[in-house]
């Protein structure tokens, strides 16, 4: 099972989230599903209308760069956090990425319908999620310009240490927009340094 306390530091907008409330209304209006590894909770291009709100495991949010035809991981979810492209499930618009299970995971899937009712008696929290799920991800983008691949890395090993032993090294590397090779390399001169 997935160390939630120890990955608390990984999807920093958590904190600044009511959880409490919108995990115990995922689990008690949504329906609980099972991912089997590598199985997709929804695909790029598909309309899910439903936010998640994971029990245990780790998924992984997957894009697809046309000119490649590679895909990459964009995002991690872990047990206590949510699954959803926020966006395309709020306005019913086809999603812009996937949702992968990196392990066995367990899900309560929660209709939007139910979500929107629940926001509409709290006016406020919407606005306080949006917020926060935007300050991350333009943070995220910053980093890519403003830190090397080695500072990222570094980045992310000081804010959730225990990610090498939850997350396989080659799905890290994607989430760093770096090959593993590099990454490996970036480990090396760690351990020598």
């Amino acid at each position: 099972m997935t160390n939630v306390a120890a990955m608390h530091e990984f999807n920093s907008y958590i904190r600044h989230i009511d959880t409490d409330s919108l995990g115990d209304l995922c689990v008690r209006c949504g329906r609980m599903v099972t991912l089997e590894k590598n199985e997709y909770l929804f695909r790029k291009g598909e309309v899910f209308p439903f936010i998640g709100f994971v029990g245990k495991g780790i998924l992984k949010y997957v894009c697809v760069n046309k000119s490649e035809n590679r895909s990459y991981n964009t995002g991690f979810a872990f047990a206590g956090e949510f699954a959803a492209n926020y966006p395309a499930c709020i306005y019913g618009l086809n999603s812009e990425t996937g949702i992968q299970a990196l392990t066995q995971c367990e899900l309560y899937l929660c209709p939007v319908e139910t979500l929107l009712s629940f926001y509409e008696e709290r006016p406020d929290m919407p606005r306080t999620n949006a917020e926060q799920l935007f300050l991350q991800t333009y943070s995220r983008y910053l980093d890519l310009y403003r830190l090397t691949s080695e500072e990222r890395y570094l980045q992310l090993l000081e804010r959730c240490p225990e990610i090498l032993q939850l997350v396989p090294l080659k799905e890290i590397a994607s989430y760093l927009k770096i090959t593993p090779t590099h990454m490996s390399r970036i480990r090396r001169k760690q351990s020598f340094g």
